[in-house]
């Protein structure tokens, strides 16, 4: 696996799997890995792509919204704060 390859642990979505890689493609992004993926309850649609946003020692920890399922992933970077904007550009943040 090279260092920017996204680290699928689910089989997944499509649509999430292109977020994940493109924000694997950003130069401040070391490393992306999927993490916890829980069915969501409701039939609300969600605000934005990615609902929680948190900075951790390693970088950023993100919850992202799919269909029926709440995915839990890990940005590796020294530079949270331009992956934060990236996002945000994107329009995957509210």
């Amino acid at each position: 696996m090279s260092p920017r390859q996204t680290h699928h642990k689910h089989s997944s979505r499509k649509g999430y799997r292109r977020l994940l890689d493109r924000l694997a493609d950003h130069p401040a992004v070391h490393r992306v890995a999927t993490g916890r993926v829980t069915p969501r309850m409701g039939a609300g649609r969600p605000v934005a792509v990615i609902s929680k946003v948190r900075r951790v020692a390693s970088g950023l920890s993100i919850s992202i919204n799919a269909d029926g399922a709440i995915i839990d992933a890990y940005v590796v970077t020294d530079r949270p704060e331009e992956v934060e904007a990236f996002m945000a550009e994107q329009g995957w943040t509210d």
